[in-house]
């Protein structure tokens, strides 16, 4: 590999805006410059665990590499955890050291820029990685891979490679992956890190996780493979959706998808040339750019709606899954959309074998799976004969496809005795704005588990904003099928436990039990109730819109009338009234536009923006 692609680039960086390229002969320098400082600082204490507690980026794939080369055993740590789960998994895991990319305090840590050396004469490969897991279903776990299963990882693409022809077919093979999966998470480290640069790809970080940050890389970076859970695609697609509906051509969008997806199906290539090149370029180019060309979405849920208009769009979604015990394991690789649209994981990749169990539960198989989990106890390892029970339902279409349905712990029984998904419950029903929703089954009265709505709002959200956010939801609930439908919506001003875009279920039912989650009961409301609330609502958002009027003009809130202009009748400057519009959104957690068709000047502008914002 050292041979045959040195001169290609290996990762691209951006530091204040410019482009940094590192290629593939500068990174294996830089991975011997560590290997050999860590053999040094560390001697005498080879096959001993290291910790890497650093985010995506070249120094972190060096010192990935560097701490195996130098014979230690790397654990990947979840940056996401609070510190008391990211201390305990470092204990349990016996680490030495752990190598940081932020200067602290923190004893045994090491920072990674100074873990350079002249480089390492005498390698001592270790032979197994530990991962730690989301802890989306409680607390995280520390799981070991041996090498082989590392290698049986990588040439999984093998099959991937005879199955797919539009992941490879790209300008020549140049493929530039966007590395925003952190590579600590299972999705990132095989997926994205291992798979293309066995391949000699580029890596393309961007600088931050928010959405201009992306865009930026993608475009800047000419990014063509993108990979993702899917709060990233749905938020993408929300966009999308709003800025249509806005420009009156939310209904000329969908028709357009619909006859892309179905020029792809009789014709892969040329329809998606046409969807790349002439239906859809200008919108492509407002989200993630013109050059992305194959995402794939896996870790979580992604709505029906979503992968359709992705891939009428052209941006080819294909679904994938796996879990930090399993590897990856299956992903969709067909080239119509009719197939991809179905919305499965597709088939089980090359060496993998899939069962379901009589309760409906997938079972795993194959030489990629982990070889042992850490405990408190010690060293569990697992019978490679044996299958891996993954605790997802899961079913097989008529089709031979596999479709996942949720965590078998999160299934409801319903009163008919079917179980409910609440994953697929909650992909039937569009969240109102809110910082967080998710469907869940909460005790009734009869001792049993019924689906609800819990809708996470701002802590000054008044009854208006409640109901409105649960009225939004309940007009939902009243088109689908019974046995599907939540019985109740509850709203609270606490925020739901997430992770990587997932809400914790168990965790958030054990804040409810005890009191730490307070859940209020929304009512479905007449349109009266709701007209009453708003003029309460309005009232009390005219008080607190005035004070914010008087914070961005430094003065006093009693001078400032219902209809006052904030620049002709109060002498406020336009970076003062930019000013004003964040301290607006900020307080009511909205996304107030600047528009020359409905201006917002006076407080009762802004009081009427706001409360109809969710309505």
């Amino acid at each position: 590999m050292k041979s045959r692609f040195s001169g290609e680039v290996f990762g691209v960086e951006f530091f204040s805006g410019m482009e940094t390229k590192t290629t593939y002969s500068e990174f294996f320098a830089l991975t011997e410059s560590v290997a050999g400082g860590i053999a040094k600082r560390f001697e005498g204490k080879e096959d001993s665990v290291i910790a890497i507690r650093m985010d995506n980026s070249v120094l972190w794939c060096a010192c990935f590499f560097g701490v195996l080369m130098a014979g230690f055993k790397p654990l990947l740590v979840n940056t996401r955890l609070d510190e008391e789960s990211i201390a305990s998994a470092v204990a349990r895991s016996k680490a030495i050291a752990v190598i940081s990319d932020k200067d602290t305090a923190i004893n045994g840590y090491v920072l990674a820029s100074e873990l350079k050396h002249e480089g390492i004469k005498n390698p001592k490969w270790a032979n197994e990685i530990i991962l730690m897991t989301s802890g989306t279903t409680g607390d995280a776990k520390l799981v070991i891979y041996g090498g082989k299963a590392i290698c049986a990882q990588v040439l999984t693409t093998r099959g991937i490679l005879k199955q797919s022809k539009s992941i490879t077919h790209n300008r020549k093979l140049q493929i530039k992956l966007l590395a925003l999966l952190p590579f600590y998470h299972i999705f990132g480290l095989s997926a994205v890190f291992l798979w293309f640069t066995f391949f000699g790809r580029t890596l393309v970080f961007p600088t931050a996780l928010d959405a201009d940050a992306i865009r930026f890389a993608c475009k800047r970076g000419e990014v063509t493979h993108f990979f993702a859970i899917p709060a990233v695609w749905s938020m993408a697609v929300k966009g999308l959706l709003a800025e249509a509906k806005k420009q009156g051509k939310e209904e000329k969008l969908r028709k357009g998808v619909k006859i892309s997806n179905k020029l792809q199906n009789i014709s892969p290539k040329f329809g998606l040339f046409v969807a790349k090149k002439l239906l859809f370029k200008d919108v492509r180019d407002k989200i993630f750019g013109t050059s992305v060309s194959f995402c794939i979405s896996g870790g979580g849920f992604l709505t029906d709606e979503a992968v359709e208009i992705l891939n009428g769009i052209g941006y080819s979604m294909h679904v994938g899954y796996g879990m930090t015990e399993t590897g990856i394991t299956a992903v969709e690789l067909s080239d119509k959309p009719k197939v991809r649209n179905l919305n499965t994981v597709g088939l089980p990749l090359d060496g993998i074998e899939y069962k379901i169990t009589d309760d409906g539960v997938l079972c795993v198989k194959g030489d990629l799976l982990h070889k042992a989990i850490i405990t408190e106890d010690g060293i569990k390892e697992r019978d490679p004969e044996e299958f891996f029970v993954t605790e997802d339902s899961c079913k097989v279409l008529n089709c031979g496809r596999w479709s996942l349905q949720g965590r078998q712990d999160d299934i409801i029984i319903g009163e008919n005795g079917e179980n409910l998904s609440p994953d697929m419950i909650a992909l039937k029903i569009t969240p109102p704005v809110c910082r967080g929703f998710c469907v869940t089954g909460l005790k009734n009265k009869n001792g049993g588990k019924e689906p609800v709505v819990i809708i996470s709002l701002a802590e000054n959200a008044g009854d208006f904003e409640k109901t409105t956010a649960a009225n939004f939801v309940y007009k939902q609930i009243d088109t689908l099928p019974l046995t599907l439908r939540p019985r109740r919506v509850y709203v609270t001003d606490s925020e739901l436990p997430q992770n990587l875009g997932k809400v914790k279920r168990n965790l958030l039912s054990k804040l409810i039990e005890s009191g730490d989650v307070k859940l209020e009961l929304i009512n479905p409301a007449t349109d009266e109730d709701v007209s009453r609330m708003y003029d309460e609502s309005y009232i009390n958002m005219i008080r607190r819109i005035k004070a914010l009027f008087a914070d961005a003009l430094s003065t006093d809130s009693s001078i400032i009338e219902d209809n006052s202009n904030f620049i002709y009748d109060l002498g406020g400057s336009s970076m003062a009234y930019y000013n004003l519009f964040s301290l607006i959104s900020k307080e009511f957690s909205v996304e107030l536009e600047m528009s020359a068709e409905n201006p917002l000047f006076t407080p009762a502008d802004f009081a009427k923006a706001v409360l109809m914002y969710n309505a």
